[in-house]
């Protein structure tokens, strides 16, 4: 008996290809691009296409996107990082409305998750022509990183992210 794969959702197509994205299986349909498997990973690699559509990196693209559609909040820069360099990832913002509430909803939450998180992170004050924030790992005076540390800090970048979008919904999470 021969097998026929299940076809896409979206086109009906049997072109479609099963890969393994971390612990999860994603179907993807090679037509039309649909992808099929938990709601929370479709979302991020979703996210993740869209990042790379706009050429921008698709590690800190998820987190950058939800901090940018906070109000009065605006995204002024983010990294990836970069394994082979030693850099680490980071994402800088501004408070558009210089009201500190969503920089308190940020930094209440690091402090939830802080024990679930692979790096320590920290929130800065910068200061350049604008006055802005960035939300990195603690680098303890290290100038390069090793590829894990850098990997290390990628996935918590995920993790921030979707914990984030839990605490959005929170009694303590401040909102206008």
């Amino acid at each position: 008996m021969d097998y026929e794969p299940e076809p896409c959702d979206s086109c009906g197509n049997h072109a479609v290809i099963a890969r393994r994205v971390g612990a999860e299986v994603v179907r993807e349909c090679e037509v039309c691009d649909n992808l099929e498997g938990p709601p929370d990973l479709i979302e991020l690699l979703e996210l993740q296409r869209e990042a790379d559509g706009l050429g921008v990196s698709i590690d800190s693209y998820p987190l950058a996107h939800f901090i940018e559609d906070l109000p009065g909040v605006r995204i002024i820069g983010d990294s990836g990082g970069d394994r082979k360099q030693g850099t680490m990832p980071f994402v800088a913002f501004e408070l558009s409305d210089r009201r500190t509430w969503q920089l308190e909803n940020i930094g209440q939450a690091l402090r939830l998750m802080r024990g679930d998180l692979k790096c320590e992170w920290s929130i800065e004050f910068t200061f350049d022509f604008q006055m802005a924030f960035e939300l990195h790992p603690r680098h303890d005076g290290e100038v390069k990183h090793t590829a894990d540390q850098v990997q290390a800090a990628r996935d918590d970048l995920v993790t921030i992210w979707r914990r984030l979008q839990t605490y959005r919904g929170l009694s303590w999470w401040k909102r206008e």
